[in-house]
């Protein structure tokens, strides 16, 4: 295949890919993350690495110069979706360079369609970013392998260091590719490779303190998981789905926390095995067509990165960690194009080839179009109180804590009176000052809606949220999508909290 085709191909993919990521692209509500990057952007990058919230700052500095150019909230998705669709003809090269152009293609093409990259892709957060310089990350570190040049060791030190700047997780893929890379060499050039190791050791250090206060002690309110098989096994089957066939995500984080995680165990198995059985088909057969060496690398690429991660969790403990590591879609979308590139396809290739296209693209259509896998649909919380409300007057709300709170308020109409109380486990609450307060705002209203986040029982914020609904008597109208819980209570409430007990 010549490469003017190969490179029309290509950008006919990469039409394919914009397409279906701007299919819908500002349907869904901004959830809580992406309501924390538009109220919280800067681009002051001192207030960014002394900030804590748990990632680099390079990401939240990229999306605040967009979000200030552009003048929009929608900048925040379309940042997110050309960083998609850039990382398509990077896949391409990379299946290009391991096998050949057809495998090229036919990987860009699984990216394209991937639910799990479409989803990131629509997304507010650095997570499509982080795929994108991953990606050029394996591929820098690939041309390595057959170069020595010194430009091609810049071009790997400056992509492995945007990436770990984007996300501290991107540090697993540095540490496994740089090993390998040490590995390989000998003589002069693993001499070479020490001295870039040196060079980004030393440009790495601004990072080291921006680790140093996101792992600062978080308090009572951090909400720790542990990284335990289940997490283990979403690592993987999270790439297949983004979470978006069988049971729904707040169903499983329910089933789990309430400690039925067998229940949810079995519930996804049938979702799993129909996702797993086809890819266990083609990968075994682009396995066969890699290379010997090329076999080790994505080895360690695809097996490593999870227990690593189980390891790191001792420090950073959240058992949804899993995204972080969604950069291993890139090598496993181009060892399964190395499958179904094999010369002399069988039925059960074209078989195992429909089935996942077909699963890809039925998870992306399900997470638009069933409430049930949507995280947080806020806008679903407008739409119930302004249903259930027959004051005949704007609703007056309060939203309690934190990130959900502010994500409630952020999708209300401007014109709804609304206030953020704090219900925060381990801080001073505002309840005495702020709820009269609020009642004077709300004129001659008969009631006004309390919406709080749900949490699991035994959960610090799960008792402060519970406190603050019995001390307004608030009656519980519906949970909305996955933790939105919405009430209903008097006004007389809001103005009586100071005589609470």
């Amino acid at each position: 295949m010549s490469a003017t085709r190969f490179w029309w191909l290509v950008g006919l993919i990469m039409l394919l890919a914009l397409g279906w990521r701007a299919y819908r692209l500002s349907e869904p509500a901004f959830d809580h993350d992406e309501v924390y990057e538009l109220t919280q952007r800067t681009t002051d990058l001192s207030v960014l690495v002394r900030r804590h919230d748990g990632f680099p700052p390079l990401y939240r500095w990229l999306v605040a110069l967009v979000r200030e150019t552009l003048g929009t909230d929608a900048s925040l998705r379309w940042f997110s979706l050309v960083c998609g669709v850039l990382t398509v003809p990077l896949v391409a090269l990379l299946g290009r360079r391991l096998v050949g152009p057809q495998t090229g293609l036919v990987a860009a093409i699984g990216l394209a369609i991937s639910a799990n990259h479409v989803l990131l892709s629509q997304h507010g957060r650095g997570y499509a970013l982080l795929v994108l310089l991953a990606t050029a990350m394996l591929l820098t570190a690939w041309r390595l392998r057959a170069s020595d040049r010194w430009r091609d060791w810049f071009a790997f030190l400056v992509v492995s260091w945007l990436g770990v700047a984007t996300h501290y997780y991107v540090g697993l893929l540095l540490v496994l590719l740089g090993g390998l890379l040490l590995i390989e060499k000998r003589g002069f050039a693993r001499m070479r490779a020490l001295a870039a190791a040196g060079v980004l050791a030393l440009a790495g250090l601004p990072l080291v303190e921006c680790l140093r206060v996101d792992l600062a002690e978080t308090g009572e309110f951090h909400h720790e998981v542990s990284f335990d098989k289940e997490a283990y096994a979403f690592s993987y089957l999270w790439l297949g789905t983004g979470n978006t066939l069988g049971p729904s995500v707040s169903w499983l984080r329910e089933t789990v926390s309430g400690g039925r995680k067998s229940a949810a165990v079995l519930a996804t198995a049938p979702w799993a095995c129909l996702l797993f059985v086809p890819a266990a088909y083609l990968f075994a057969n682009g396995w066969r067509r890699l290379a010997q060496q090329d076999r080790r690398w994505m080895a360690v690429l695809l097996l490593a990165p999870p227990p690593l991660t189980a390891m790191a969790a001792a420090a950073s403990p959240t058992g949804y960690n899993y995204r972080y590591l969604v950069w291993m879609l890139v090598p496993l979308i181009v060892v399964l194009a190395a499958g179904v590139t094999v010369r002399g396809r069988s039925g059960l290739t074209w078989l195992a080839v429909g089935l996942l296209i077909a699963l890809s693209l039925g998870a992306t259509l399900n997470r638009h179009f069933d409430p049930a896998h949507r995280e947080n649909d806020f806008h679903e919380v407008t739409r119930l109180i302004a249903r259930e409300d027959v004051t005949g007057e704007s609703p007056a709300v309060i939203a309690a804590p934190l990130y959900f709170g502010r994500a409630v308020l952020y999708e209300l109409p401007a014109s709804w009176p609304a206030a953020r109380v704090t219900a925060h486990p381990s801080g001073q609450q505002d309840w005495e000052v702020a709820l009269p307060r609020f009642a004077e705002r709300v004129g001659e209203r008969q009631e006004v809606w309390l919406v709080t986040q749900w949490f699991p029982v035994g959960h610090p914020q799960r008792a402060v949220c519970d406190a603050l609904v019995k001390r307004l008597d608030a009656e519980l109208v519906g949970r909305v999508s996955s933790t939105v819980m919405v009430y209903r209570l008097s006004v007389d409430r809001l103005g009586s909290i100071e005589a609470a007990d």
